[in-house]
């Protein structure tokens, strides 16, 4: 971001020689020079603030509109049904998650991107199966923290091609099992045995 003084020593700097060291043309620069500056620092503002990553407030639900979802909806895909307010960091969270929606083309990447977005996903499991065509599993394996499990139980959040289903399965990680089948298995003594979240 520039600075009041860079302007003037730039606008100064490439004047004609006869222009130089006028106090009425170097008072006349300066009086621009903030003008610039504070202009300059809106533009910031713009730029910076008004991005989904960095904005709050009245800001976030400015580009709630854009993407359309308000808070009170994304409250909805938190599991939250209590109130209609949701803080800041979460707000962002579903705002990223339907700007990646709106936009997708619901390629396997993408799919990726939003388990790793929603959920800080570090395992994922994805099966197909051919007597059900139209249909895919994903099993998602991250650290859980005790909010996401409310929104595990509550909505299916997922991108996927019109006309099929989905069956979104969670499971927390250190789980028991052996290296040579599954390399973030963990030995006896280590690790638990795997435990679908909702499942008994």
């Amino acid at each position: 971001m520039v600075d009041a003084g860079s302007i003037v020593k730039s606008f100064l700097g490439k004047l004609p020689e006869q222009f130089k060291h006028k106090s009425n043309i170097e008072v006349l620069v300066r009086a621009f020079a903030e003008e610039l500056e504070e202009l300059g620092g809106a533009l910031w503002e713009l730029e910076t603030l008004r991005a989904i990553r960095t904005a709050s407030g009245k800001q976030l639900d400015g580009a709630g509109e854009i993407v359309v979802l308000t808070r009170a909806e994304s409250a909805g895909y938190a599991g939250l049904v209590d109130f209609d307010v949701i803080d800041d960091e979460r707000y962002r969270l579903f705002l990223m998650y339907k700007a990646l929606r709106n936009a997708n083309t619901c390629t396997f990447p993408e799919l990726i991107e939003v388990c790793r977005l929603l959920y800080n996903m570090k395992l994922l499991y994805y099966r197909e199966f051919d007597d059900h065509p139209a249909h895919f599993q994903l099993m998602v394996g991250a650290d859980f923290q005790d909010w996401m499990l409310k929104m595990l139980y509550n909505t299916k959040l997922t991108v996927k091609p019109g006309g099929v289903s989905v069956e979104l399965k969670f499971f927390e990680l250190e789980f028991f099992g052996f290296r040579d089948l599954n390399k973030d298995a963990l030995g006896f003594g280590q690790g638990k045995f795997l435990h679908i979240i909702g499942e008994e």
